[in-house]
């Protein structure tokens, strides 16, 4: 895959203000890393280590995946993949780039004796990094997970920004996805429990047979666009929740890309105006605008594209700035959402943070239990800038059980999707495809999709995907939705199996 903005290059502007690079990764799912990205990590409570959670542990994060083997960024310059079986496979080689060579220090570390200096590891992490987990403790966890080991790298799949590395243990194994910065630090860093291995699936009836097996509610639905509407395959939807309401995490970027080219169409937003990042509108990951200084310009298609490609929240809540919330509101409606009301007032990314990990039990219980205007009492009430977190608690609080997040059907985001396809033909539309197929999500067979774009969302205990591909054959396009949300973190749906089920149904579709 290749860069999210080739023009991702250092710019400064003529008076001097910061400007940042655009571009290239996504981050890894959050579960996300996601740079982040990314998403909600269930801990690694089920393999018996603890404190294993490492990045700015977001709980927006959506999700980027780069092939069927799991979430990777995708890569920016010669995608690396290595597959061996665990046991006694031989290490798998690292790639000589800069998410190798940062890999392989992680890698080293875990097998040494001694723990490393805490002046090496500020040397190796951002600065953004740093400020959410201190060196000192980043020391006491890779000791905790070395004290599990030894851990041998057997499978490697990401290019030069990120990677996933799949590590065997004596007993159980990891994935450790790590994303690095344009200068080559580490950004992210996550452990989570390797993801089960899967059988693909031969029928519909075998996958959603497994979509209905899964943990908690899940949602599945294939879909055939025609004439702008979706129209769900047979048995459509599937699921132990199907056709619920179910949270979407990042998901609802698309709406508010939906509500940017209705801007641009109607003359009060133009892809070219600049927007200034401050502080008192910084998010936290994914994404990497947060880890830039204010005062730190970029554009309005800039921060769409990375608002999509990597899950930018910092980019998104400057979007919803310029647009206003009414506007993004609006456009739930307008793409199609059947009870746009369920998600008003729209909270931002930074807000939903405050509301759902920043603000303890008490503000979620009173988010919980209040109506739109006392919603917006609470969101006019939050503090400017993004809350102090601590990754740990907040990967043991699934916050949608209060309500906290953004909640769609499937319907509904096959709905959006439909509507922005038809919005790429529009002039105000001309930048959507581009930004929306990016990062596609899964391993795209050329052969078969002419186009796919495609949109992630996890939180703390969810997970979900949207994706629209266009046959290459010129048929009707196909939209698969699958999600997925659980009340208890540590069975929160891998990355690794939404993919390979999104990449089942669109086999079984073609």
């Amino acid at each position: 895959m290749g860069d999210a903005d080739a023009r991702g290059t250092d710019r400064r502007a003529a008076d001097g203000r910061a400007r940042r690079r655009s571009g290239a990764t996504t981050g890894v799912v959050g579960r996300t890393l996601r740079v982040g990205a990314a998403g909600s990590a269930a801990g690694l409570a089920a393999t018996g280590l603890a404190a294993t959670v490492l990045a700015v542990l977001t709980a927006l994060t959506a999700c980027s995946t780069g092939g069927a083997r799991g979430p990777t960024p995708p890569a920016t310059a010669g995608p690396t993949s290595t597959d061996t079986s665990t046991g006694t496979a031989a290490p798998a080689e690292l790639p000589d780039d800069d998410a190798g060579h940062q890999a392989a220090w992680v890698v080293e570390r875990l097998a040494d004796a001694d723990d490393p200096a805490v002046v090496d590891v500020e040397a190796r992490f951002t600065d953004g990094f740093l400020a959410e987990v201190p060196a000192a403790r980043l020391v006491e966890v890779l000791a905790s997970i070395r004290a599990a080991g030894p851990w041998t790298p057997v499978s490697v799949d990401g290019g030069a920004q990120g990677l996933v590395v799949r590590l065997a243990g004596p007993q159980d194994d990891l994935d450790m996805q790590l994303a690095v910065d344009a200068e080559g630090r580490i950004a992210g860093l996550l452990f989570t429990p390797a993801a089960p291995p899967r059988d693909p699936a031969s029928s519909w009836g075998d996958l959603t047979g497994e979509v209905e097996a899964l943990p908690g509610s899940t949602s599945l639905l294939v879909a055939r666009v025609e004439g702008g509407r979706c129209v769900p395959l047979d048995g459509m939807p599937a699921g132990s929740a199907a056709g619920e309401s179910l949270p979407i995490g990042s998901i609802v970027k698309l709406y508010v890309l939906g509500a940017v080219v209705d801007a641009v169409e109607a003359g009060r937003l133009t892809w070219d105006r600049e927007l200034t990042l401050t502080d008192e509108l910084r998010s936290l990951p994914s994404g990497r605008l947060q880890d830039e200084p204010a005062g730190t310009v970029l554009t309005v298609e800039e921060a769409a594209r990375d608002m999509i490609a990597i899950s930018d929240n910092t980019a998104t809540d400057l979007l919803v700035d310029a647009l206003g919330r009414d506007a993004v509101e609006r456009a739930l409606a307008d793409l199609g959402h059947a009870d746009p009301a369920r998600n008003v007032p729209l909270a931002t990314t930074r807000e939903l943070f405050h509301v759902g990990w920043g603000g303890g039990e008490d503000l979620r219980t009173r988010w919980r239990g209040a109506d739109p205007s006392g919603r917006a009492a609470i969101l006019a009430g939050l503090p400017a800038g993004p809350p102090e977190l601590d990754p740990q608690e907040m990967a043991g609080v699934a916050a949608w059980t209060d309500d906290v997040d953004w909640f769609a059907t499937a319907a509904d985001l096959c709905a959006a999707h439909a509507a922005l396809a038809e919005r790429a033909s529009t002039d105000a539309g001309a930048p959507l495809r581009e930004v929306l197929s990016a990062n596609p999500g899964v391993a795209v067979d050329d052969a078969a999709w002419s186009h796919v774009a495609f949109k992630g969302g996890s939180s703390v205990g969810t997970m979900a995907g949207a994706w629209y591909a266009e046959p290459a054959d010129g048929g009707d396009p196909v939209v698969v939705v699958l999600q997925s949300a659980v009340a208890v973190p540590a069975q929160a749906l891998p990355a690794e199996t939404l993919v390979g089920i999104a990449e089942d149904a669109l086999a079984l579709a073609r």
